[in-house]
């Protein structure tokens, strides 16, 4: 239901809870918890009408709300009639001198008011001091409620707020043995920080009370630090916390996909160029960790997690996981070892699928970035007669098989995108120039055309270039079209394309990386590939 609503679906949200509640099989409780939740649920995202509906069926069946549902329910009739701030927060006030409202039920309104009714962070803190005061001068906040009245601030902009609030001190854990102290509202909150303005004060606070609650870390909370120390460019701690986890690791327990994503984000970041890093003062860690080991790593945990039969998905690799390397890879011009990374989609298709439209985005991404980078480099060394053999673009396309003023005329439109895929389906590798249609607008056929009296229209622009990129031309040979690349006509839904095409493509990005002057180019390439598999593959594992 809750993702129904978070998708925007509250009707189909409503229908999960009805068809429930329709076929008669729950006991009482279990039909008072569903009545509950439920409503508090629809106000929380808003939908006034479907929880007075299932507040009104729960009342005609004979069950009494609770104090926390009832209030809510009040409150947000009380909102909906515009009554003046004061007024709503009196009512609430008047709520808390009952006995039976508890943190539980505080939490419950706090939430409606943030998400239902998006209460300003002072109207919170308003409220929270409300309940303190009606609870009497001794009485603290358990680290539960404190947490979340820090999301409340942090998330609504008051993080100055959150700093203050995080100074209050909570009661200590009641002696439970039923119950042992959880790391999940401190993960949670540290996933908030990540996501916003990232307070010290807060990640300070967070880490003291878990240590004052004795709550063991888990893999999730790690997870959480791990993209909060991200998020404040400390990429020291973040590597440091890695090695950690993997130091630490057993077969049941290690790094997830989720923790190489935020490592290769990281080193993503720091793949940028000295001048970037300079003018945003990012730092390199001098124990940065290489990407291919860091591959090399998560297919370590693969492999530990899945036991010998290799083709099963686990916690630390998947399609996600699989393009964050592919992009930092290809960021740092290391094709060998893309091609290797890429080899995952035919080892290991449970675990990532097969490349999809994402999967040809990226890697073309990576190689026309280079290619638009490279252009005006190449150009200027053409103007000035210096030899462009030195630029990687220039032996990538090939442009040495042409006419010295045909060099000169390099476009950066749709064709380039259409002569890179062409690569995908020629099987030999070379680095000879590739012939593709042209997309440029087509000499006036008349005179009035050629005196801009009659121009060619939008319709007429989309004819010729779909002629020229027909979607027939390559889905045979397992890839997209350029203009399904470029998104100038959609891709069908969920097609998967295949894996060869991309990887000629990388063998062809390696040979444009070799010293110039290399005569057998498929030696060369495969001397690369070997090498990056030394790197980024596990001993002893088979890896065709």
């Amino acid at each position: 239901m809750t993702r129904k609503l978070a998708d925007g679906n509250s009707s189909a949200a409503a229908a999960v809870v009805y068809n429930a509640l329709d076929r008669s099989v729950l006991d009482n409780p279990s039909r008072f918890n569903l009545y509950e939740q439920s409503a508090a649920t629809f106000l929380r995202y808003g939908d006034v009408m479907k929880a007075v509906m299932l507040y009104s069926r729960m009342t005609r069946e004979g069950f009494i709300p609770s104090v926390s549902l009832r209030v809510q329910m009040h409150i947000v009739k009380l909102a909906e009639l515009a009554v003046p701030e004061d007024e709503l927060f009196d009512t609430i006030s008047e709520a808390f001198s009952q006995d039976v409202y508890d943190e539980t039920a505080l939490r419950d309104l706090l939430r409606m008011l943030v998400d239902g009714l998006q209460a300003s962070p002072a109207f919170i803190r308003k409220v929270a001091v409300s309940f303190l005061e009606s609870r009497g001068p001794d009485y603290t906040f358990s680290a539960d409620t404190n947490i979340y009245i820090i999301r409340a601030l942090q998330n609504g902009g008051d993080s100055e707020g959150a700093k203050d609030w995080s100074e209050q001190p909570s009661a200590s854990p009641s002696a439970n043995p039923q119950r042992s102290p959880t790391a999940s509202p401190y993960t949670t909150l540290l996933r908030d920080l990540a996501a916003s303005q990232p307070s010290f004060d807060v990640y300070k606070w967070t880490l003291e009370r878990m240590r004052a609650e004795n709550v063991q870390p888990d893999l999730p909370f790690f997870n959480a630090l791990l993209a909060y120390e991200a998020s404040r460019r400390n990429y020291d701690v973040v590597f440091a916390i890695y090695r950690m986890l993997m130091q630490k690791r057993t077969a049941t327990v290690g790094p997830s996909a989720h923790t190489f994503s935020t490592v290769f984000r990281v080193l993503h970041r720091l793949s940028c160029s000295h001048r970037y890093r300079r003018l945003n003062r990012i730092r390199v860690p001098a124990d940065t960790p290489s990407a291919r080991s860091v591959y090399q790593d998560l297919l370590t945990c693969h492999l530990e997690q899945v036991g010998h039969k290799h083709n099963r998905s686990s916690r630390a690799l998947d399609s996600t996981v699989l393009h964050k390397a592919l992009r930092t890879l290809l960021a740092q011009h290391d094709y060998a070892a893309a091609f290797v990374a890429a080899r995952a989609f035919m080892l290991f298709p449970a675990a990532v699928g097969a490349p999809t439209l994402a999967t040809y985005h990226l890697v073309l991404g990576g190689i026309l970035g280079r290619i638009r980078v490279q252009a005006p480099v190449l150009a200027a060394r053409i103007a000035s007669s210096l030899s462009p053999e030195s630029v990687w673009t220039f032996r990538f396309l090939g442009l040495h098989q042409l006419p010295v003023h045909m060099r000169r005329e390099l476009t950066l439109d749709l064709g380039i995108v259409h002569r890179v895929l062409l690569i995908g389906t020629d099987p030999r590798l070379s680095l000879d120039y590739i012939s593709a249609p042209s997309y440029a607008k087509p000499p006036p056929r008349s005179e009035l055309e050629k005196y801009g009296l009659v121009e060619e229209d939008g319709e007429d622009v989309l004819r010729r270039v779909m002629r020229a990129s027909h979607p027939s031309n390559f889905h045979p040979h397992g890839m997209p079209s350029p203009v399904e690349l470029t998104e100038l006509t959609p891709a069908p839904e969920n097609l998967k394309y295949g894996l060869v095409p991309l990887e000629r493509i990388l063998r062809r990005a390696i040979a444009a990386s070799l010293p110039v002057g290399a005569e057998i180019l498929a030696r060369g390439v495969s001397e690369a590939i070997v090498e990056a598999k030394r790197d980024m593959v596990p001993k002893g594992v088979s890896w065709v």
